[in-house]
């Protein structure tokens, strides 16, 4: 006998839910994090809170949230299993929004410099052998990304497109993206990231690939900082050294952005599209 869905029990969370009490819940979750991993921090383990305070401040919530629904998690959000192909050309565009991102860093600390405490909290950070590594990989490459792609694409961008439309949703969420990080020498670069998470989302319907993408964009700043000294010192990357790897880049990734939408969306909302 097939189960069929209650009368009373509303399609999706967008629609049961006051689309401003949602963006409330989502702010409520991203502050709860903050204030999780500053406890962290108050006690000496800063590392451990990285992932600690991304699963009870806002992954575990979520979750609660959702889960009441039909769909789910992964209906609500759009997380479906990913399509190699358009993985492969996430994963390089990855690549290349990491030079762009880093090249956009160095840009704007001629304007707005590091804050002496941010610098020393990057050096505090730095891995001292491979426990706090694995401490660190664990809570800034896979809860971290995880947490910050269920709010900021699974919800925040899925009710500005419900009510504003898709380019606006993009353009808005990628702002908020940005200024939730609280560093003014962050603000554009992060926001160009959150722009790039949000049109990959847009163009796959997945939130599989941003997550994906978000991971491996924190496995990059992990390496050079573990690596790298001249990460911690504030120097040049290797490969901001070399003008045409920037541009090449540049290249790269715009033809990425475009043959990454090839195909459409690969699931669809669960609420009613708005009229453009």
């Amino acid at each position: 006998m097939e189960e069929t869905t209650p009368r009373n029990t509303p399609p999706d969370v967008f629609t049961a839910v006051n689309n401003y009490f949602l963006l409330f819940f989502c702010a409520s979750c991203v502050l709860s994090s903050m204030y999780i991993q500053q406890l962290f921090a108050l006690l000496e383990h800063y590392r451990v809170g990285i992932g600690v305070s991304s699963l009870l401040g806002i992954i575990i919530p979520v979750y609660l949230l959702t889960r009441r629904f039909p769909a789910g998690i992964r209906g609500q959000l759009r997380i479906a299993r990913p399509r190699w192909p358009r993985l492969l050309l996430v994963i390089a565009a990855t690549a290349g929004v990491v030079v762009l991102v880093d090249q956009i860093y160095v840009i704007t600390q001629h304007f707005s410099p590091v804050p002496d405490d941010y610098a020393e909290a990057i050096r505090e950070l730095k891995p001292e052998g491979p426990l706090q590594f694995l401490v660190i990989l664990i809570g800034l490459c896979m809860l971290v990304p995880l947490a910050e792609e269920v709010v900021f694409r699974g919800l925040i961008q899925q009710i500005f497109q419900r009510n504003l439309g898709a380019l606006l949703a993009v353009a808005l969420s990628g702002a908020v993206f940005g200024a939730v990080h609280l560093n003014a020498h962050l603000l554009i670069s992060i926001t160009v990231f959150g722009w790039y998470l949000g049109w990959v989302y847009y163009a796959t319907g997945n939130l599989t690939y941003t997550m994906v993408s978000h991971a491996l964009f924190n496995l990059a700043a992990l390496a050079q900082l573990t690596w790298s000294d001249d990460a911690v010192d504030g120097g040049l990357p290797i490969y901001l050294q070399d003008t045409r790897i920037v541009v090449g880049a540049l290249v790269i990734f715009v033809f990425l952005l475009f043959k990454m939408k090839e195909g459409g969306p690969e699931t669809e909302p669960p609420y009613t599209q708005p009229v453009n």
